[in-house]
């Protein structure tokens, strides 16, 4: 006999590092640094300013903190954005033509 439980929202199931961003979020910023910090260095080669690289990198890594922070229903930016383009996309069209139904008559 399975027996259900109710946790708490107050209560993590698993470790954060502040409230909403845990070991998942982390490791995904850490992927967009990585990239960001890739594209940097190919536009520094390009275009020697140091400050626009520097700006790309801080700015993608607290875009993607910010993105991926979850709040309390357990929703991050990213998650709203996925499922609003699920259901945009999900949507059918039905086209259809306006004309006259009613019996002519003669």
């Amino acid at each position: 006999m399975k027996k259900t439980v109710k946790i708490p929202s107050q209560i993590r199931l698993q470790t954060e590092f502040f409230e909403g961003y845990g070991m998942e979020e982390l490791i995904k910023t850490v992927i967009v640094l990585a990239i960001s910090g890739v594209i940097a260095y190919i536009i520094y080669k390009i275009t020697n300013a140091t400050l626009v690289a520097t700006f790309i990198v801080i700015g993608s890594t607290v875009l993607a903190v910010v993105f991926l922070t979850k709040n309390r229903s357990g929703f991050s930016m990213t998650d709203n954005i996925k499922n609003i383009l699920k259901y945009v996309l999900t949507q059918k069209g039905y086209k259809y033509e306006r004309g006259n139904y009613h019996k002519e008559e003669k």
